[in-house]
């Protein structure tokens, strides 16, 4: 959902003239259009009460049923208040489709309520206005729209073999290949998300391209009474 943008010091990089979003999962992509106009966003979303168990599995079924389509022709703010909706009241933020309501008991505040406030903070609009296109692109299409000598794209594909824990999309091996294949003569510079898998030496060799990589806490793995595992996060860059 855009963190490396996020996390990026906008006054360091004030020089940046397009910064562009894009996603293959519609929904995403929805609440992007959405929070152009975070104040029209804000007035919509606060109708809805956080912590209300009937409500989220309501929309739960709604969002994720077959029939289902979202219309990016325009913002849509009441589809995209439902799946934030979803979003933040689900353990760690993954597979909405089929997780369950996470009650707080009122003892914490919840994301939902937190996300609202994000929407009226000029910190956070300040990166919202700071974005430029929204696509809703096959990653090959918005590649070759977007290079330049002078792009840098950040790539955060579903994980192979983690593939299940995301919504409205087919993503497989040949995907991997495809996007690896995509990216081996462009003109931009690039860093590209994974954890190893081992086809991953033959498409980026490391005599070739910049492995970096980190441990970090699966706070997805957690369960009370257990420790959490740790994971390793890969970055391969060609610069």
């Amino acid at each position: 959902m855009f963190w490396v943008f996020y996390k990026m010091d906008l006054d360091k990089y004030s020089n940046l003239k397009n910064i562009v979003y894009n996603d293959y999962n519609p929904l995403n992509v929805n609440v992007f259009n959405c929070i152009k106009d975070y104040t029209k966003f804000s007035e919509i979303i606060n109708k809805y009460p956080s912590q209300n168990s009937d409500m989220f599995y309501k929309f739960q079924k709604e969002l994720f049923s077959d029939d289902f389509k979202v219309d990016l022709s325009k913002p849509d703010y009441h589809t995209a208040s439902k799946y934030i909706y979803l979003l933040t009241q689900v353990w760690s933020g993954t597979n909405p489709e089929n997780s369950k309501f996470i009650d707080l008991k009122g003892k914490y505040k919840s994301k939902f309520d937190t996300f609202k406030d994000k929407l009226k903070s000029s910190k956070w609009q300040n990166y919202f206005d700071k974005i430029t296109h929204i696509e809703n692109l096959d990653f090959e299409d918005v590649i070759k729209k977007y290079d330049s000598p002078k792009t840098y794209f950040y790539l955060d594909p579903p994980y192979y073999l983690t593939e299940k824990y995301y919504t409205n999309h087919i993503f497989g091996l040949k995907d991997h290949e495809r996007l690896s294949n995509s990216l081996q003569n462009i003109n931009g510079k690039f860093s590209l998300s994974y954890y190893y898998f081992p086809q991953l030496e033959e498409w980026f060799p490391k005599d070739k391209y910049n492995w970096e990589s980190k441990l970090f806490k699966k706070a997805a793995a957690a369960k009370s009474g257990k420790k959490q595992t740790d994971g390793e996060e890969l970055l391969i860059m060609n610069y």
